[in-house]
């Protein structure tokens, strides 16, 4: 799933956009045309052979800033059922904020600069900076941690987990403050009974899933993070968090 807010504009109408230098932009400011930026992250993503699904832009009232994500199909990486890889990024050429790239099961981004999932680029818009290269290294990231997904989800759904066990991950993730105390019953009960079949009980997958359900309500600046974090609390054999792509609920 991909989120943009306030999605407004196609592909088509980025490229007719000029590239206009700030007045505050020293001599190393190198802007990137919007039309360019997407149209190479479009051609390397063809050129490894992965197909995009689905995008959404979104500019600023000026212009200048835009935001956008594609959802992905990857050759030979398998994800469970209800999940779908994607990219998201953000960028300014009015000096407001670097080009940021993340990655994930799901990613949100918006024009104000928030982009939730996993970091795997931000650069300033400054020169020396080659757009390909930086672009070709953070696919190279992706597909590594994309390749990790099916076995991580697979690992949280088998590993089964106890009521006290449940409330000890609940109490830790309390005290690391993930989520207020007052927040903490919602998840607990979302986790005994499921709103969603799919979502599974008495398992890590179960917990991660309740928990998922819950921080939905908190800011989206926060989100990822937490269910990142908490994810670290559940107990199972994954991979470690920098070798894979951020798993989160299906809904």
């Amino acid at each position: 799933m991909i989120t943009v807010y306030g999605a407004n504009t196609k592909v088509e109408d980025l490229r007719t956009i000029p590239l206009d230098k700030p007045e505050k932009a020293g001599a190393y400011w190198q802007g990137i045309q919007h039309g360019r930026l997407v149209d190479v992250i479009s051609q390397q993503i063809s050129n490894r052979g992965w197909s995009i699904t689905e995008s959404r832009f979104s500019l600023s009232k000026d212009r200048a800033d835009l935001a956008g994500a594609f959802k992905l199909r990857l050759p030979n990486v398998e994800t469970p059922e209800g999940m779908d890889l994607s990219l998201g990024f953000v960028t300014s050429n009015a000096m407001r904020k670097s080009l940021k790239m993340v990655v994930g099961a799901v990613v949100q981004v918006c024009n104000n600069g928030m982009a939730t999932g996993e970091i795997v680029m931000q650069k300033k818009h400054t020169s020396g900076f080659s757009l390909n290269d930086e672009i070709n290294e953070s696919l190279n990231q992706y597909q590594t941690r994309a390749s990790m997904i099916r076995e991580t989800v697979q690992a949280l759904r088998e590993t089964e987990i106890s009521n006290e066990q449940s409330d000890q991950i609940l109490m830790e993730a309390g005290r690391n403050r993930l989520m207020p105390f007052s927040r903490i019953g919602e998840v607990d009960k979302e986790y005994r009974k499921p709103t969603f079949a799919e979502h599974g009980r008495g398992t890590s997958w179960a917990l991660l899933n309740a928990f998922t359900y819950v921080v939905k309500k908190n800011p989206a600046q926060r989100q990822m993070e937490q269910m990142n974090r908490f994810r670290e609390l559940l107990p199972t054999t994954i991979p470690t968090s920098d070798q894979v792509v951020d798993v989160i609920g299906l809904n």
